[in-house]
């Protein structure tokens, strides 16, 4: 069983290549310090659920190819609009999209 407390690169090591991993709260609530830690670790193939939708969080990880599938309701920037890697990885069939309306 991994310790109580870790550190964030111990917490982002955890998550290996391959896994689900939910993603909760309001975009401004996201972990956003762990989504960076995932991504200069290099995660791969990881297939995430946004609960309740995603926002900047579940983007950047598209954005750096970490993210193979997806379960979602919404992926979007807020007022900012429509979220660029999402759009684009859906366009060009990138990732495995399951929407959940």
């Amino acid at each position: 069983m991994p310790p109580v407390w870790t550190d964030l690169a111990g917490a982002a090591a955890l998550v290996k290549d391959g896994d689900l991993v939910a993603l909760g709260g309001h975009t401004s609530q996201a972990p956003m310090a762990l989504i960076r830690e995932l991504i200069r670790q290099g995660r791969e193939n990881l297939g995430l659920v946004a609960v309740p939708t995603g926002g900047l969080n579940v983007d950047l990880l598209i954005g750096a190819g970490a993210v193979s599938r997806l379960h979602f309701a919404q992926v979007v920037l807020g007022e900012y609009g429509m979220a660029p890697h999402f759009r684009r990885a859906v366009e060009q069939s990138v990732i495995d999209c399951w929407e959940y309306p």
